[in-house]
């Protein structure tokens, strides 16, 4: 796998309609299983900057727990307010039995 991606599940660990929060060199990230397909973003709403790990996956959109924003997995882009900005979102890919993301590669 070319660096800097990091293996961060075991391919199947983290179930469809699920998310799991890693941490990579001190930045939190969700990877989150929608249909088999995994998504990464960062774990901060943008609205508050409260833990998105808090709240839950709706299809391909997570929402906080604090005011009930809800952001898209795929754009990072809110789609119910009260936020406004985007989320980051990050490249992964299922390779080698493993879930592997890009820390420092935005994708939005």
């Amino acid at each position: 796998m070319d660096k800097p991606f990091v293996a961060v599940a075991v391919s199947g660990e983290i179930t469809p309609g699920s998310f799991r929060k890693v941490t990579i060199a001190g930045r939190s990230f969700i990877v989150a299983n929608v249909d088999g397909r995994y998504y990464a973003v960062e774990d901060l709403c943008s609205h508050e900057d409260y833990p998105l790990s808090y709240g839950r996956l709706e299809g391909e959109r997570i929402k906080c727990s604090l005011h009930g924003s809800r952001f898209s997995l795929v754009t990072g882009r809110p789609q119910e307010e009260p936020a406004d900005e985007p989320i980051a979102t990050f490249q992964t890919r299922e390779e080698e039995g493993r879930v592997w993301l890009d820390p420092s590669r935005r994708t939005n």
